[in-house]
């Protein structure tokens, strides 16, 4: 019997070696990762300055070959020509007013409007930024007021907003009147209707400034810059 153990005691060694064998750490394969190349994207950025701060956003789009500046600022999703194709009329929710005027740069060149058709590289950068219609000069500091126009629920569709050049002492009416998008009532007291929405029976055109609904004689109202001038249409109470 005790001539067994010996062979007994060998089995338990081999057992025990082939166990730790298995149990060492083997290095674990990584995967390799490598980085997303972005050499074939173009960027399109809004630069709302001090005119529209709020509009600034930049975003990226694949490049291919033959992508115009036009194309490239349709396929942005953000600009809106004008219906000759020759001028931008909106970007994003936004249109100006004949104070102002919307301007790009490629590449930090400023491009011309006969240069839409001009074709992009990979890795340009267009720039879309707003300038005073009668500025020649750079380094002018302009300030804006703020028409917004919303449908509310009854049109939630509707939204917009028109921006101009800051007018001292200028009023709520003022800015209404010059906007070209609102018809005032013969005393000029009340709105009749906003972008040809007249409201029915029970609603109405609220008028807010900084999102504070104004009183009967609020048209007076004299502005700040960068106020923010707000149309909405409501249901009347």
């Amino acid at each position: 019997m005790m001539k067994k153990i010996p062979g007994y005691i060998g089995v338990c060694l081999l057992l025990l070696a082939i166990l730790a064998g298995c149990s060492e750490t083997q290095p674990s394969e990584q995967p390799i990762v490598k980085e997303t190349e972005t050499a074939n994207t173009i960027t399109v950025a809004v630069d709302g300055s001090t005119f529209l701060p709020d509009a600034t956003k930049s975003i990226k789009r694949d490049f291919s070959e033959g992508l115009t500046l036009k194309k490239a600022l349709l396929n942005s999703g953000l600009v809106d020509f004008t219906a000759d194709g020759k001028r931008i009329q909106s970007v994003g929710e936004v249109s100006l007013d004949s104070s102002l005027s919307w301007a790009v740069k490629l590449n930090g060149k400023d491009i011309e409007q006969e240069d839409w058709d001009m074709e992009l590289h990979a890795k340009d950068e267009v720039i879309i930024y707003v300038k005073a219609a009668d500025s020649g000069g750079d380094g002018v500091a302009y300030q804006t007021t703020l028409l917004k126009v919303s449908g509310g629920n009854i049109m939630p569709t509707l939204n917009r907003q028109y921006a101009g050049v800051y007018v001292q002492e200028c009023t709520v009416r003022d800015v209404l009147k010059s906007s070209g998008i609102v018809r005032m009532s013969e005393n000029n007291k009340f709105v009749v209707s906003v972008e040809n929405v007249t409201p029915r029976m029970n609603e109405r055109w609220v008028i807010m400034v900084n999102d504070k609904e104004l009183m009967e004689n609020g048209l007076d109202m004299k502005l700040n810059p960068r106020d923010a001038v707000k149309l909405e249409l409501t249901n009347a109470s």
